[in-house]
């Protein structure tokens, strides 16, 4: 088997989730046409700060994977984390721990954890 076929095969089994859990919060990712995103709002991603929890995401983007997809995902994830630890006029310490919290928690205990590794590990 070449190995882009072995690629393709692996990029299958490795998807985006459908939704991730952090903490409390439940996130449905929702991944959204390349024109849509772009013609709405000039955007690649957008997270809705209101129950049910979505995140939007480029299709494009996603389907490319690498950096740019990554940086996507995790962009609007600080979105969440922004939210979720409530850091509207907080201090910087608090901040930077806060992000460092969920970072860890996204990182290590979510079910993006393996679409992360794949990404990363295949650039």
């Amino acid at each position: 088997m070449s190995n882009n076929r072995l690629l393709k095969n692996l990029k299958e089994l490795v998807k985006l989730p459908k939704h991730v859990t952090i903490g409390a919060y439940k996130v449905e990712l929702v991944r959204i046409p390349h024109d849509v995103a772009y013609e709405s709002s000039d955007y690649q991603g957008s997270f809705v700060a209101k129950p049910p929890l979505k995140i939007y995401l480029d299709e494009e983007i996603i389907d490319m994977g690498g950096m740019d997809a990554v940086n996507l995902v995790l962009h609007e994830f600080c979105h969440l984390g922004f939210y979720q630890y409530a850091m509207k006029d907080k201090e910087e310490e608090h901040i930077v721990n806060s992000y460092g919290n969920f970072l860890t928690e996204l990182l290590m205990r979510s079910e993006l954890k393996e679409w992360l590794l794949w990404q990363i590990t295949k650039s």
